[in-house]
């Protein structure tokens, strides 16, 4: 613990009162306040590390189909960005709060986490016949991915969030055997106080110009 008034005055000035100081511009101190993830006017962000958000802010664009494993204000997020987000969720009282909120482009499936890989199959049962981007922020996280690729575009692009985890390193080796290469995002979430990873996996010619 910081036993040093001089030094946590400093450190709230510069990074807290201060009107640019980095947690106010990317709304962190506004996502400690509500509770959830937004930028510093209140607008839904996905809770991925601020690194990937700006970039992913560029680079999305309204003829982008984007199927997602695990909603959330990231659904909100990527439905201003995108033409259309198929998202499905295993928790139904969140399933039902995103549901009475989501905007016209967006479809939200329930679906229970079953031993039988309902959830991880949903992504072939609705919404479109490919997608440019796949996000893969839920449960059973490999096999989401594996069966995510025989429904991306050839130009499409896997977003897999929290990919420093250890758990989730196959993923790395079976993607780069499928043809991929990986670029990672390291930073702060929203209201986050670790160093988390988002890994972005792209072939050439992918749709984000990477």
């Amino acid at each position: 613990m910081i036993n040093n008034l001089p030094l946590i005055y400093k450190i709230y000035k510069k990074l807290l009162k201060s009107k640019r100081s980095y947690l106010k511009e990317t709304g962190w101190i506004r996502s400690v306040e509500k509770g959830v993830p937004c930028d510093s006017h209140g607008n839904p962000l996905p809770w991925m590390n601020y690194s990937v958000i700006a970039f992913l802010n560029e680079r999305l664009k309204k003829n982008m189909s984007l199927f997602e494993y695990g909603s959330g204000y990231s659904t909100l997020y990527f439905a201003k960005k995108v033409g259309s987000v198929t998202s499905v969720e295993y928790n139904k009282t969140w399933y039902e709060d995103i549901k009475k909120i989501k905007p016209h482009n967006v479809q939200i499936i329930y679906q229970e986490i079953e031993p039988y890989g309902k959830y991880c199959q949903t992504i072939n049962s609705h919404g479109k016949d490919e997608y440019d981007i796949v996000v893969v922020d839920g449960k059973e996280r490999f096999s989401c991915t594996k069966i995510a690729l025989s429904k991306i575009s050839s130009s499409g692009v896997i977003i897999l969030d929290d990919s420093h985890r250890e758990e989730y390193q196959e993923i790395f080796s079976h993607l780069k055997s499928e043809g991929f290469s990986s670029i990672e995002f390291e930073g702060l979430k929203p209201a986050g106080n670790r160093l988390d990873a988002t890994a972005i996996f792209y072939r050439t010619g992918n749709c984000l110009n990477i």
